[in-house]
């Protein structure tokens, strides 16, 4: 091959990255109705935070050139704060109830009332001045996520109430393909594969679709026993302080399916 089918070949491929990630922000745009201008303004706005916090001393020609927009626009970029979505009080709720009760309790039910690892000081922990432990329960309860047992609660179901509220589930596909992108980034510029994180995909092009829904619940028996395992690991290494006081550690399991 010479070089300028070598340079034609790189540009190809470039192309297809840019129409695969074009097509995902597409659908995630029209899957949770989100506003393409806002998205544009706010791509714009993150490349060039970015390309100022990886060159701090970079000036604002130099962040213009490698971002690509007009350098009038970089100061007010450079000023404003980057918008960052508070997580939703629920779901935060909720998971910490689901790790109190695992590590604490060794059981799917937690103390209801009380000042110490139960729901009453979780609620207030996590929604101070803004709704009771009551008014919590009570939403909790009518969404299906717990059951009130009288001295205690029952967490029956964490994922339900991400997946009937899409602004919620938005959000959560936000901060997974953020999660999925910074994985790439560090393990492309790490050297040595034993520093690398874990960014392992096995597929097979030789199984019949009619023997996907099958594959699907076995696929899904083995994830939900090595979930069991990652989870006792990860609490293992836990040290005994409140949830979120230091970053987030930790492994995402994903069955892909691709849509053409």
């Amino acid at each position: 091959m010479n070089t300028q089918e070598k340079a034609n070949e790189s540009l190809k491929l470039k192309k297809n990255a840019i129409n695969l990630l074009s097509k995902a922000i597409a659908k995630i745009i029209l899957k949770f109705r989100l506003s393409r201008t806002e998205i544009l303004n706010s791509l714009d706005e993150q490349l060039v935070l970015e390309a100022k916090k990886q060159d701090p001393d970079a000036t604002n020609v130099t962040i213009a050139i490698r971002t690509g927009i007009n350098r009038r626009y970089i100061p007010a970029y450079l000023k404003g704060e980057s918008p960052k979505a508070s997580p939703d009080k629920l779901a935060s709720i909720l998971e910490d109830l689901r790790w109190t009760a695992h590590k604490y309790y060794n059981s799917t039910k937690i103390t209801k009332v009380g000042h110490f690892r139960t729901f009453q000081s979780i609620c207030e922990q996590r929604a101070a001045g803004m709704l009771t432990y009551q008014a919590i329960l009570d939403e909790l309860v009518k969404r299906g996520n717990i059951k009130d047992l009288g001295q205690k609660v029952e967490i029956l179901d964490f994922i339900n109430l991400s997946y009937k509220n899409d602004i919620n589930y938005s959000q959560i596909t936000a901060v997974q393909i953020n999660r999925l992108i910074d994985t790439i980034i560090f393990n492309s510029k790490t050297i040595n594969k034993e520093d690398k994180f874990v960014q392992q995909t096995i597929f097979s092009s030789q199984i019949n679709p009619n023997k996907f829904n099958n594959l699907h619940r076995e696929i899904r028996q083995c994830v939900d026993n090595y979930k069991s395992d990652i989870t006792k690991l990860l609490i293992s290494y836990e040290e005994n302080v409140s949830v979120g006081t230091y970053p987030e550690y930790g492994v995402s399991f994903l069955e892909y399916k691709i849509e053409k």
